[in-house]
């Protein structure tokens, strides 16, 4: 009932703010006529969405979610259905107003781009660039299906760094660079940019592919698990976490506050080093971030604030990621593999593997 009457509160509002400003479009001409007929529909469409998603999650708030039989149901929508719109200005996250500072010709023009996989690297990284470009990153093709590989980078305040990413980016033409520093801080950030620059630049794709540079990924197992999902939608696969809790310690490297999120667990989420999703996934998940407040913590809020309310289903495949170094002598069956270890020489071992394989994976 008493969300009823906020509706009904929040449409008599919006029916009296159009009468004030055609009132006031009357009085006005021309110019102002055009003006007020853009923020009409505007608000209209603002309305929209907070109507849908609030509806969405009083709808949420009273499902019993599970997963292999636990209970993960999150009271944490309920914090955001009534969010201060001061909360949702963010000119970058909310508004994106995103600026490619180095796109160097990186775009999807190939008609059938199968999997367009998005490599998360911090602008210093430099040779773990350059191993990805020599192992997995240099298959440009694999069983008739076409893959395209970019590296995801913030903005630098040294000089001579950027320099050198910007002869890196017209050599090798798989760098995008967006208007924000690159910061552990600000990973949030690079995750909505790149839902930006996917939806513009790269819509044309079936399936994205998010990584951090210390993956390396199975092509030869990857590309015939995904053809077999064509005909399906909303795919959003990772290792996922439930019932995680919030670092409270204030020396903690993940510190969250009770102001910045008061509850004792995260909604279910994906690890942030991979994630398969499909290109719808993508788009309702770039839409959600309108509507949902910043939050730092980039794993948790891009893989499970977003999903969460755009209800996506997380699933979590057999033989989704391993560690490398623990791998370099098994059989090469898992889709991802993560080194922890940071010693590029057993990504280069793991590749040869991978390459050289002579069995099947069941």
């Amino acid at each position: 009932m008493k969300f009823r009457k906020k509706v009904l509160w929040k449409i008599s509002f919006v029916i009296f703010l159009m009468i004030l400003i055609n009132s006031y479009s009357g009085i006005q001409g021309g110019l102002e006529r055009n003006i007020t007929s853009n923020i009409i529909p505007n608000i209209l469409n603002q309305f929209s969405k907070r109507f849908k998603i609030q509806r969405l999650l009083l709808i949420r708030s009273k499902e019993v979610i599970t997963y292999n039989g636990r209970n993960i149901s999150t009271d944490f929508e309920l914090f955001y259905m009534n969010v201060s719109t001061i909360k949702l200005m963010d000119p970058l996250v909310h508004k994106h107003r995103y600026t490619s500072l180095l796109n160097t010709g990186t775009t999807c023009t190939e008609k059938h781009v199968f999997l367009l996989v998005l490599v998360y690297s911090a602008t210093y990284k430099f040779d773990e660039r350059h191993v990805i470009r020599e192992t997995f990153g240099s298959m440009s093709q694999y069983d008739n299906r076409h893959i395209k590989y970019v590296f995801v980078l913030g903005q630098t305040m040294n000089d001579t760094q950027q320099k050198e990413i910007e002869q890196e980016s017209v050599k090798y033409r798989d760098i995008i660079q967006g208007n924000f520093i690159d910061s552990y801080r600000n990973l949030t950030y690079k995750r909505v940019f790149s839902l930006f620059w996917v939806n513009r630049f790269c819509n044309n794709v079936m399936y994205v592919i998010k990584i951090d540079d210390d993956i390396t990924i199975n092509i030869p197992v990857l590309i015939p698990y995904l053809s077999n999902k064509l005909n399906k939608t909303k795919v959003l696969e990772c290792f996922l976490l439930t019932k995680a809790r919030p670092r409270r310690g204030k020396r903690n490297k993940w510190y969250t506050s009770q102001s910045d999120y008061p509850f004792a667990t995260f909604p279910p989420y994906c690890a942030g080093p991979s994630s398969i999703m499909s290109a719808d996934v993508i788009r309702e998940m770039y839409e959600a971030t309108t509507i949902m407040p910043f939050f730092w913590l980039e794993d948790v809020y891009g893989g499970g604030f977003l999903p969460w309310i755009s209800r996506v289903r997380i699933v979590q495949p057999k033989r989704y990621i391993k560690a490398l170094r623990a791998s370099l002598k098994d059989k090469t069956c898992h889709l991802f593999y993560i080194n922890n270890s940071k010693n590029t020489n057993h990504s280069y071992i793991m590749w040869k593997n991978i390459q050289n394989k002579l069995y099947k994976c069941q």
